[in-house]
C-alpha cells in the first residue's frame, strides 16, 4: 500500500522536479486569474516555452494598461470633464472573449493557440493605446485593415 502511494507521488511530482525553476502556471496557461501584473511578469520570466512566456507578459501589460486607462478616467471624472471612454470597455471585453474562446485549447504544447492569443493581445493593446492617445482615425483604419486581413 505504501509503495503505491509513494509511486503515485513520484509520478505526480516528476514533472515538477524536472522544471524546478519554472513556475507551475507555465504548465497551465489558464491559471492566471488571481495574479497581479508583477506576479505575471515573474511567471513569464520563469517559463521555458517562449509562447507561454509571451502570453504572461501580454497579460501583465493588459492589466497595466487597464490600470492606466481607469486612473485617467477617474482623474477626468474628478475634473468634471466627460470623455468617451468606451474603448476601455471594448478592449477589456475583447481580451476577455479571446481568453474565453481559446481557454480550452491553451497548453504549453499548443503553440498555434498561444500565438493566436498573443497576436490578439498585441493588436488589441495597440488599438486601445492609439484610442487612448486620441488617434481614433488611425485606430479605426488599423482595425479595419486587420478585419479585412483576417478573413473572418
Amino acid at each position: 500500500m505504501h509503495s503505491r502511494i509513494i509511486g503515485a507521488l513520484l509520478i505526480l511530482y516528476s514533472g515538477t522536479l524536472l522544471a524546478v525553476d519554472e513556475h507551475v502556471a507555465c504548465q497551465h496557461p489558464n491559471a492566471y486569474a488571481d495574479y497581479d501584473a508583477d506576479t505575471l511578469h515573474s511567471i513569464a520570466r520563469s517559463c521555458k516555452v517562449s509562447e507561454v512566456a509571451d502570453l504572461y507578459y501580454h497579460r501583465a501589460s493588459h492589466i497595466r494598461q487597464l490600470e492606466k486607462y481607469l486612473l485617467f478616467e477617474h482623474k477626468l471624472n474628478n475634473l468634471g470633464d466627460s470623455e468617451n471612454i468606451a474603448y476601455i470597455d471594448t478592449y477589456r471585453i475583447h481580451i476577455g472573449l479571446a481568453e474565453a474562446l481559446l481557454s480550452k485549447v491553451l497548453a504549453p504544447d499548443a503553440p498555434l493557440a498561444l500565438n493566436r492569443l498573443n497576436r490578439i493581445y498585441e493588436r488589441s493593446g495597440e488599438i486601445a493605446e492609439l484610442r487612448f492617445r486620441g488617434y481614433d482615425l488611425i485606430a479605426n483604419r488599423l482595425q479595419q485593415w486587420l478585419r479585412e486581413k483576417s478573413n473572418i
